[in-house]
């Protein structure tokens, strides 16, 4: 045949003799299409211009994992024939499973059946749990063998399903005892594919050959012989010749023509993967490997019941459709899908087992108690330690609460690519709130009580904070978004003992065990910025709780989290074989540090509130008004009417103040309490809270010239010893005010003083009386007295004093 010039070669004869011929058309550089099942797979083949039009006796292992994936199971077993062909295809299928969410449980390979080892095998597959087996063999004798031993120990009854991925239908052996055994094989009448029509139609008018051995039969199932099949071998080629061979020969299609006419064709490159020409005859699409396998094709799924075969599907690689009005029918000739795993102890912990109840009732406690402080903050947001607290913040603190407690009640339900997703923005993104919240709140406390008047800058304003936190949020958001879109989440079986498993989200190119990703690296590279950030502006502000009372909460609050993250990183590092141990760490740190910032944060927030309602309530049930006699200002009064001391006029304030050094960096502005007394010409800088103070007598007082930037009002005083104190007002009127007060000589004093309005910030205090500040001369030190009366007074007292309040930021 190859001396007479032929161009292409459709035939089947054995599968040694189509081997034989396939190699002897090779060396003629001759196509050879074959359409006959049943030829060995590729790994046998050494010819490089055959190709299959049929499915080889091991079909594409992606149409195996498809098969199992749509059955709903995710838990299997391979058993397989140790030869190269067997070989091949359980890798091929374990590579596949992977993308459909499958888990190979247990693995054997046999080489007699009558081994004890195979019963071992078996045994240990039964401890195992698993129930679903592939039984990848190529050899009929085999197969029957293995199924024959499995059933005899009890391996093939109800609760199991065996899948074989070849054609058993037309086998001689009799599977009448195995009702409800599993196979595919190719599908060749393919009713909804219009060529497939046509060449049905074309077959039936054609007559009955006379050998044919059962006429009666010719109609019915002539086609199943290979007839698609070999059209499509026949189609094939006549279309690689005409439309791939000739418009690309080399010289132009007449040369080709030319060339087929005087048997010199060059066909070297009508190799396998020449006829992928997007062809879809009536055996249906037609795509090659380069060992000339058909990469797709039509399966149909069937079962055995009283030996005869009964189809309940079809299928592909990427369908998978059951057949109407069939029931499907397992081992044990039931209908009751069995499991894929039984008797095993999943690990991942729900609300069904006791770690799990306790873990979400912490979380759902701390969710409810976020919500009633969100409520309650709301309703009391002009209370003073509220209103000091800023609402604002509250409110973000509690969502990233809110956040991350969502994060462990999702643990605790079942894992889906949607939950892994969730799971990880919403304790990243609740973590930012959190320590972004207390970043913000920490930056305006040192601004403030490094210079009071930097209130008037809108750097410190509740929006331009506002915005500072959503840039946090930005580095958090953006990664895993850009991650999550270009790369799939996946859910992993992961077995962990021969009895236990778990599930957890399997990440695209991670880092560590599936479970940590470059995204997720980044993030926590960021958070952990933010902790020290966090971490140095508590260390800054640790001074201040005596001028505010959430800043030793706040300073806690910081260093706890550090301590929470430190806990959560090696629960992201540790691999899946420590799973149990990193998942309980994890919960841990997330419930230990939102839980500490709940009750750090909000349980005295809360108590204030509890306390202002209670007062409320005692208002409306006693009608008569408390006792004046406990008013602390009239006991107050009382005293100072015993004392018999000279009463100088005295001037008190908080401004900011800065001791004049060498260097300018190593001076910073603080608030401080000044009690001026220009009698004396002296001056006692203390504490806000009274502590701490120092007396000073100075020599002069002068107005500081004018800075670049408007409405810095600043004095400065010269003391006796040479040094010198800078002092920053509010306003114009205050700095000629105070600058007047210093410079007052006796002369200037008068008996009276009127009454001032201070300020702080850029809020001016309450109109309050003035008391009277008492010194009593003594060789060690002042006593002061304050004293106020019980009603208002101007111009009554000599000394100016005043309270003040807070601003509201938001």
């Amino acid at each position: 045949m190859t001396n007479n010039h032929i161009n292409a070669v459709i035939g089947d004869v054995t599968s040694d003799l189509t081997k034989a011929s396939a190699s002897v058309t090779s060396l003629s550089m001759i196509p050879q299409c074959s359409a006959a099942p049943g030829l060995l797979g590729s790994s046998d083949k050494l010819s490089t211009y055959l190709f299959h039009t049929s499915s080889t006796p091991i079909p594409p292992m992606s149409v195996v994992a498809s098969w199992i994936s749509h059955m709903g199971w995710q838990q299997y077993a391979i058993i397989f024939t140790d030869n190269i062909v067997e070989q091949d295809a359980y890798t091929s299928l374990i590579e596949q499973s992977e993308n459909y969410g499958l888990n190979l449980v247990n693995l054997i390979s046999i080489d007699s059946v009558d081994d004890d080892t195979f019963e071992d095998a078996l045994d240990d597959m039964n401890l195992t749990g698993v129930r679903i087996v592939i039984l990848i063999a190529t050899k009929l004798y085999q197969q029957k063998n293995i199924l024959s031993k499995a059933k005899e120990m009890g391996y093939m009854s109800k609760g199991w399903a065996w899948l074989l991925p070849n054609d058993l239908s037309r086998s001689d052996i009799s599977f009448s005892s195995y009702d409800g055994l599993m196979y595919i094989s190719n599908l060749w009448n393919l009713t909804d594919n219009p060529a497939y029509t046509e060449l049905y139609q074309t077959w039936q008018s054609q007559p009955v050959p006379a050998n044919f051995s059962d006429p009666t039969n010719w109609n019915k199932t002539g086609l199943s012989f290979g007839a698609t099949q070999t059209y499509s071998c026949l189609e094939l080629l006549a279309l690689g010749i005409n439309r791939q061979a000739l418009n690309e020969y080399n010289g132009g299609r007449s040369k080709g023509l030319q060339d087929l006419a005087n048997h010199t064709f060059n066909s070297s490159n009508m190799v396998p993967t020449f006829y992928n020409l997007n062809y879809n005859g009536p055996a249906g699409f037609m795509n090659f490997s380069s060992s000339g396998d058909p990469e797709e094709g039509n399966f149909q799924a069937s079962y055995f019941l009283n030996g005869v075969s009964v189809p309940y599907a079809h299928l592909n690689a990427s369908f998978f459709e059951l057949l109407s009005n069939v029931d499907v029918v397992y081992l044990g000739n039931t209908t009751e899908k069995p499991k894929d795993l039984v008797g095993t102890i999943y690990l991942n912990p729900t609300f069904h087992d006791s770690a799990g109840i306790i873990v979400g009732t912490l979380s759902i406690c701390g969710i409810f108690f976020c919500i009633l402080m969100a409520i309650l903050i709301s309703l009391f947001r002009d209370l003073k330690p509220i209103m000091i607290s800023s609402p604002v913040f509250c409110y973000l603190q509690l969502l990233g609460l809110v956040m991350c407690y969502l994060t462990v009640l999702l643990n605790l339900v079942y894992i889906t690519p949607a939950n892994c997703i969730a799971r990880q923005f919403l304790l990243s993104m609740g973590f930012v709130f959190i320590i972004g919240s207390i970043i913000a709140k920490n930056f305006r406390i040192y601004k403030i009580y490094q210079n009071v008047f930097t209130t008037r800058t809108s750097r410190l304003k509740a929006p331009y904070l506002l915005r500072m936190v959503g840039i946090f949020q930005l580095f958090v958001i953006v990664p895993l978004v850009a991650w999550n879109a270009v790369y799939q989440i996946s859910i992993n079986n992961y077995r962990i003992g021969r009895n236990t498993y778990c599930l957890y989200c399997q990440y695209a190119t991670s880092l560590n065990s599936e479970r940590f990703n470059l995204a997720q690296f980044f993030v926590l590279l960021w958070v952990f910025i933010l902790i020290i950030v966090a971490a140095f502006l508590a260390f800054k502000t640790r001074n201040v709780s005596s001028k505010w009372s959430e800043s030793k909460q706040i300073t806690y609050v910081s260093y706890n989290l550090g301590v929470s993250a430190a806990i959560l990183i090696p629960a992201m590092l540790f691999t899946s074989k420590d799973y149990v141990t990193t998942t309980y760490l994890q919960f841990a740190a997330i419930l230990f540090g939102a839980s500490f910032t709940l009750i750090t944060l909000f349980v005295p927030k809360f108590t204030v509130i509890s306390k202002h309602i209670h007062k409320k309530w005692q208002k409306l049930l006693n009608s008569e008004q408390v006792n004046s006699n406990t008013d602390p200002n009239i006991q107050l009064n009382m005293v100072t009417e015993r004392t018999q001391d000279f009463t100088y006029e005295a001037h008190e304030g908080v401004l900011p103040v800065k001791k004049v050094t060498r260097f300018d960096l190593l001076s910073i502005w603080t608030l401080k309490r000044i009690v001026l007394v220009p009698f004396q010409k002296c001056f006692i800088i203390s504490d806000k809270s009274g502590e701490d103070a120092n007396l000073y007598n100075y020599d002069y007082c002068e107005v500081m010239t004018k800075s670049c930037k408007e409405n810095h009002h600043i004095f400065r005083v010269r003391t006796e010893n040479g040094a010198y104190f800078l002092f920053q007002v509010y306003d114009q009127d205050s700095l000629e005010r105070w600058v007047h007060w210093f410079n007052m000589s006796d002369e200037q004093m008068p008996s009276k003083v009127s009454k001032d309005e201070a300020t702080f910030g850029q809020v001016l205090s309450d109109q309050l009386s003035q008391p009277t500040l008492s010194y009593q001369h003594s060789s060690q030190h002042y006593l002061s007295n304050f004293t106020q009366p019980t009603t208002p007074h101007v111009n009554s007292f000599g000394v100016v004093a005043y309270d003040t309040t807070w601003q509201r930021y938001d």
